[in-house]
């Protein structure tokens, strides 16, 4: 099946569209759109569709031909679809889906409709639905949550041909994972892996020990994913093994699985560095307004409380200004520049050593030497910064005194901010919180209130330093 590029891309939508709209107009099964068309090119048409649209597709076409269809949908409309069909028919479609995407639209189904959710465990088949009970019960993001309980694996001591009967005999999934074989001993102890086209390749009478190739990467089941991706990252690898505390073969990962969850946790760091809390994107898009609220709300509040917090710090020290060498007005009107610049610069501090965190590029075992570079990176914006605007408050209000105050005040506060950016998010991550929440609206209210002490407070100190 060739892919669609270019100028292809709108007319094999366009005709995924017509098909569908023949589909809807007469409901009789069009079975060749699987042959023609990508699943992820009949996923997205049909999301163009109403909600019973959607569920006539999938009613009236067999589970064993459009659940790839079905799996390319987003999540929302999955949930959508399973809530909407009779749970026979979900159980059907659940039964052919890889058995880690069944296992995540369980999981999600059970926070929605729990009775449904067990309605449809208890139609699949004994084998599978233990085996999705068990993937449930691993901690959400761990490595464990993450993968697939479908994989090869054969037994060290059989032979080749032995090997090929069994392979044959397991069924093994329809996917790029079944490439590998993996080798383990009676107790499922993994020894090593090799491939399908070693073993095709090799002598029957041969022993799969003898073409065995220890696996370099394995993962620990309970293992966060962040960090699975990072070795996925590290050695280039498709697939990695997943084990339990015994060296027991569990699960096995596949490269498929860490495209989403770089995704995911990007996206979940974006919204974090916004102000706003872990939720689902489709939820925040197109979910119950109240979700939303709930996601957007609570930094938004703690802001107002910093804002009111500002508010009260310009009023005392309004109340004690008694500046004679230059006005009130004059003082207050470069406020927002100060704690702009600082918030500025604090927020771009923040973001460097949280993606840095993210990566695995910053290493919170040498915090100080990341410390240390961001305040002196602040510190020479601070000096470029300080002499533009001395240069610009000394033309615009005439007043040395003033234009000084001013630029020492805007030094001090972005020097203060690379260090509060870069120590905040090294130090939630050394106590196990998110360091993405240590940015926005968070710093740049945290910013703003540290900026205002050190201008008044420069301000006070240098015209008492004079008088």
């Amino acid at each position: 099946m060739s892919l669609p590029n270019g100028s292809q891309e709108d007319s094999t939508k366009a005709l995924i569209a017509q098909l569908l709209q023949d589909f809807l107009a007469t409901l009789e099964p069009i079975p060749e759109i699987f042959a023609r068309f990508h699943d992820a090119d009949i996923a997205e048409a049909l999301e163009e569709l109403s909600d019973d649209g959607r569920r006539a597709f999938f009613e009236h076409h067999l589970p064993d031909m459009s659940f790839k269809v079905f799996e390319a949908l987003t999540v929302h409309n999955q949930l959508r679809l399973i809530q909407g069909i009779q749970s026979v028919l979900a159980s059907k479609i659940i039964r052919e889906m890889d058995s880690d995407n069944a296992a995540d639209l369980l999981e999600a189904l059970l926070h929605e409709d729990d009775q449904k959710a067990h309605d449809i465990i208890l139609l699949l088949p004994k084998r599978l639905a233990r085996d999705l009970k068990k993937l449930l019960s691993y901690r959400e993001d761990s490595a464990g949550a993450l993968m697939t309980s479908e994989y090869v694996a054969v037994l060290e001591t059989l032979t080749i041909k032995e090997a090929i009967e069994y392979i044959r005999r397991a069924q093994p999934p329809n996917s790029e994972i079944s490439f590998y074989i993996f080798i383990i001993d009676k107790t499922k102890k993994l020894l090593g892996y090799t491939t399908l086209r070693n073993i095709v390749l090799a002598d029957p009478s041969q022993v799969v020990r003898d073409i065995r190739n220890d696996y370099p990467v394995t993962v620990d089941v309970d293992l966060d994913q962040e960090e699975v991706a990072k070795l996925f990252q590290k050695y280039d690898v498709m697939a990695v093994p997943v084990v339990d505390s015994m060296s027991n073969l569990v699960g096995v990962i596949t490269v498929d699985d860490i495209v989403d969850v770089v995704i995911e946790e990007a996206t979940e760091d974006i919204y974090k560095l916004s102000g706003t809390t872990d939720i689902e994107e489709s939820t925040l898009l197109s979910g119950r307004l109240i979700y939303v609220l709930q996601s957007r709300l609570p930094w938004l509040i703690i802001t107002i409380f910093g804002g009111l917090l500002s508010s009260y710090i310009i009023s005392m020290y309004s109340s004690h200004y008694k500046v004679s060498l230059f006005t009130l007005a004059i003082s207050l009107s470069f406020m927002p520049l100060l704690t702009g610049l600082g918030g500025n610069v604090g927020n771009q501090t923040a973001t460097i050593i949280v993606r840095g965190l993210s990566t695995g590029l910053v290493k919170t075992k040498t915090p100080f030497r990341y410390i240390v570079r961001e305040v002196l990176v602040g510190f020479n914006i601070g000096i470029i910064m300080s002499l533009l605007v001395f240069v610009f408050s000394l033309l615009s209000v005439k007043s040395i005194l003033f234009s000084v105050i001013v630029s020492l005040a805007l030094l001090f506060n972005i020097s203060f901010a690379t260090f509060i950016g870069a120590a905040l998010p090294i130090l939630f991550k050394r106590i196990n919180i998110d360091p993405a929440v240590a940015s926005a609206p968070f710093l740049s209210t945290s910013l703003d209130i540290a900026g205002q002490l050190i201008y008044f407070g420069l301000t006070f100190w240098i015209v008492s330093m004079i008088s």
